[in-house]
C-alpha cells in the first residue's frame, strides 16, 4: 500500500480538480499576505467577506463535517451571497479544503485546545 504525504495528497487533488475543471478554478497559487493592517493577495486588496463554519455534530463515521455534498451546496451558496472565506473550529478533511478551492473559498482554520475549550468553567 503507498502513503502519500500531506503535500502529495494535496498535489494530486489539485491536479485531478486542474483536469476536470481548469476553467472554472480560482487562482489561488498565493497566499494572503500583511502589508500594514490589510491583508494583500498579489498587488491586490483582499477583503474578507466571512462566517463560521461548525461546530457541527458528529456523523456517524465521526466525521465533524457535513456530507460532502452538503459542504459543497453551502460553499455555493455562500459564494453566490459574496462571502469568500469560512472560519472553522476544528481542522476540516482535505476534501473540505478541496471543495473550498473548487467554489472560490478561502478556509481559516482554528484549532481546539484545552483551555480554550472549557473557558467558561473557569470562575476567575
Amino acid at each position: 500500500m503507498t502513503t502519500l504525504s500531506h503535500a502529495q495528497h494535496a498535489s494530486s487533488s489539485s491536479n485531478e480538480i486542474e483536469s476536470t475543471q481548469a476553467d472554472t478554478l480560482p487562482t489561488y497559487t498565493e497566499r494572503p499576505v500583511v502589508r500594514g493592517k490589510f491583508l494583500f493577495v498579489g498587488e491586490d486588496k483582499f477583503w474578507i467577506k466571512g462566517v463560521t463554519y461548525g461546530t457541527f455534530q458528529p456523523l456517524e463515521d465521526g466525521t465533524q463535517f457535513p456530507e460532502r455534498d452538503v459542504v459543497e451546496s453551502d460553499f455555493t451558496m455562500m459564494v453566490a451571497q459574496g462571502i469568500n472565506s469560512v472560519r472553522t473550529y476544528i481542522p476540516p478533511p482535505i476534501w473540505l479544503l478541496d471543495l473550498a478551492q473548487k467554489t472560490g473559498m478561502r478556509v481559516m482554520v482554528g484549532l481546539a485546545w484545552e483551555q480554550h475549550v472549557a473557558f467558561l468553567d473557569d470562575q476567575a
